[in-house]
């Protein structure tokens, strides 16, 4: 049996434009294909795996939205975490596909036409059709699981930060007005990602430097399911101490260096290092 004939056999319309081909960097009798409708009309989410080889497929569409779907990609750490770009946007499963969640973070409702994984920095790059290009930490994505979300608290790994500080090189990005669409840059601080089992339990994090010296501490959001917090490297406008920053952070400025971040919630607390790197040299 033909690739077509095996895709038929699972239910692909023969003249639907296959979008994309991905071949499982996990397992060699292992890939995914996706299947586009848009020019006729069609707008059903054709995405397909097989396990052997080619010779037979499965749906696995799932519960993704009515969307042309343009692209599929695999992540290399996780064989479970599988991402779609459809005319929508990003969407994500954790489960092999059985069920999908849209990307948000920031990203608006847009065409999405490739994607790729950085294989240094754990980002997902997305290209979109009149948006032009997107980056996003997807490092807590290779994490999570059903498990996971079951506990009453976890605390992902830390991506290491890099100091850039844009916001102290005294730039003025306002200058072309409202001429060009304008996103955040990458966040000034260190970026803690929890999940919690239960809403409105206090969640206190803490950065201790290698002589276990406090240097901040926060409150984080307390919202079940995944939270995020942005611990940034400066308070106040200072480099000393006092001064108050997002959350309810204080302390000390973070030069580049190893921390221990802390998360404590409902009596238990669970640790985790925090690599700060110091802004690329340009000679």
């Amino acid at each position: 049996m033909d690739l077509t004939a095996a895709l038929e056999a699972a239910g692909a319309p023969r003249d639907r434009w296959v979008s994309r081909v991905f071949p499982s960097p996990h397992d060699a009798n292992v890939a995914f294909v996706s299947k586009n409708g848009f020019r006729n009309d069609d707008f059903t989410p054709y995405l397909y795996r097989t396990t052997d080889g080619g010779r037979t497929w499965t749906s696995i569409s799932g519960d993704l939205p009515r969307a042309p779907i343009n692209v599929v990609v695999q992540d290399r750490v996780n064989s479970h975490l599988l991402i779609v770009g459809n005319d929508l946007g990003v969407f994500v499963s954790i489960d092999d596909g059985a069920r999908w969640t849209s990307w948000k973070a920031n990203m608006p409702t847009v065409p999405v036409h490739d994607l790729t994984i950085h294989p240094r920095e754990s980002d997902l790059v997305i290209g979109t059709y009149g948006r032009a290009l997107w980056v996003g930490n997807m490092q807590p994505l290779r994490e999570l699981s059903a498990e996971i979300l079951a506990r009453p608290v976890h605390m992902f790994e830390i991506k290491p930060a890099t100091r850039y500080d844009f916001g102290t090189q005294g730039m003025n990005y306002a200058l072309g007005g409202d001429k060009y669409l304008r996103v955040p840059n990458e966040p000034e601080g260190i970026v803690v990602n929890y999940s919690l089992g239960t809403e409105g339990t206090a969640a206190r994090i803490t950065v201790t430097d290698s002589a276990g010296a406090v240097l901040r501490t926060v409150n984080g959001p307390t919202k079940r399911g995944l939270n995020r917090v942005v611990i940034p490297f400066q308070v106040g406008g200072g480099r000393g101490r006092g001064g108050r920053g997002a959350s309810g952070a204080e302390g000390l400025a973070l030069v580049p260096g190893k921390y221990t971040v802390t998360l404590d919630v409902g009596g238990q607390r669970l640790a985790k290092t925090a690599i700060v790197r110091p802004r690329p040299s340009s000679s």
